[in-house]
């Protein structure tokens, strides 16, 4: 009889007080599908926002354990083992004449090299390495002004598709085409860029100078590869400026994201005290009469407890799911990729609407069973 009765009081007192009801239920909603989306999203951001940082370049130093040496390339092809060869761009300097001038040429390995340097950009011709072979090569732009200056050429472009003849310190001989005029505003603007094993054939090395490596990671996880890695060969290292500056950006995005979820559930609190206030206000003459029909003060606040239980139960569960909805709309505008669906940030996010909502309600039920039973009833 109890449980029939609080019933069909709560289907009464939901269709009485419909509008504010709305707002009560549209509150809740909007925090659980505000907490749904951007917890969904906390818990992918690690892996999201790492892929997106590492667009911008190596996060690894690899360089010979001992000064003056090269790592030879034993050691190179075990790191690309490890590392991943596409991972990992290895670097020889040498210096060799290039058509009867003395330049510093870089040798590397250029499929990884656009992947550790990606804001290496062909400035006049193509970095593309679609028709790319072992006789191609590029031209560090300020090297290119040089060249064309010292042969009075008109333009960059005049040196694209241009034959140069490179000798080694034995007297070997090279013909390398040029590809492409890059600029990376360092150190690259001034080299003259051939594949790797043309150079070491060319300078009679067995090794490289250095190398950069990209692998995926928090900076504690780059840091315990770099130890892993290290050996008496080489000496691996992290690029701190890289992986320390990406390990604060999450820091910050997930306080901000904490801050904004809080910002609205507290928003949303104080708009179920505020309505859910009204309500017992604009009832007051009904539950005195039904204190003075016999109701304990237990039945009023079940009567509301149940009323705030359902309304923030189906809001709560409604904006959780929609939350995910929202989550993939932001992952594709953000990461033009899927958010990973995640059970815990659907019931954490339930969870955290229903705790905010019953601190809500407290109050305004406390309230409630504080009527003057005699006052409220009086002209009845």
């Amino acid at each position: 009889m109890v449980n029939n009765f609080l019933i069909t009081q709560l289907f009464k007192s939901l269709i009485f007080s419909a509008r504010r009801v709305f707002i009560i239920v549209l509150a809740i909603f909007i925090s659980a599908l505000v907490s749904s989306a951007f917890l969904n999203i906390y818990f992918d951001l690690d892996t999201k926002l790492s892929k997106e940082l590492k667009a911008y370049g190596a996060n690894l130093n690899i360089l010979p354990t001992k000064t003056n040496e090269l790592i030879d390339n034993h050691a190179l092809e075990k790191l690309k083992g490890e590392i991943g060869a596409k991972n990992l761009t290895p670097y020889l300097y040498a210096f060799l004449s290039v058509d009867g001038s003395h330049t510093l040429v870089l040798g590397t390995d250029f499929s990884s090299l656009k992947l550790t340097k990606p804001f290496l950009q062909a400035v006049e011709g193509s970095f593309s390495l679609s028709d790319f072979d072992e006789n191609s090569a590029f031209i560090g732009k300020d090297l290119a002004t040089k060249l064309i200056s010292a042969n009075k050429q008109d333009s960059l472009q005049g040196l694209i598709g241009r034959e140069f003849e490179i000798y080694g310190l034995l007297g070997e001989k090279a013909v390398l085409k040029i590809k492409g005029i890059v600029s990376n505003n360092d150190e690259f603007d001034t080299l003259f860029l051939a594949p790797l094993a043309m150079v070491q054939n060319l300078s009679a090395q067995t090794g490289i100078n250095y190398a950069n490596a990209l692998v995926y990671g928090s900076f504690d996880e780059v840091s315990a590869k770099a130890r892993a890695l290290s050996d008496d060969e080489v000496s691996v290292k992290p690029i701190s400026s890289v992986s320390l500056s990406e390990a604060l950006v999450l820091e910050k995005l997930k306080a901000l994201m904490f801050l904004i979820v809080l910002v609205v559930l507290v928003i949303a609190s104080t708009s179920v005290n505020t309505t859910l206030s009204s309500i017992i206000f604009s009832r007051k003459k009904e539950v005195a009469l039904h204190l003075a029909l016999g109701a304990g003060k237990k039945d009023i606040a079940k009567l509301f407890g149940l009323e705030c239980l359902v309304l923030a139960l189906v809001a709560s569960v409604l904006g959780a799911v929609c939350g995910y909805i929202l989550a993939q709309i932001f992952g594709y505008i953000i990461f033009n990729a899927s958010v990973d669906f995640r059970l815990k940030a659907a019931v954490l996010a339930v969870f955290v609407s229903l705790i905010f909502a019953f601190c809500a309600a407290f109050f305004p039920i406390k309230k409630a069973l504080k009527i003057n039973v005699c006052e409220n009833l009086k002209g009845e």
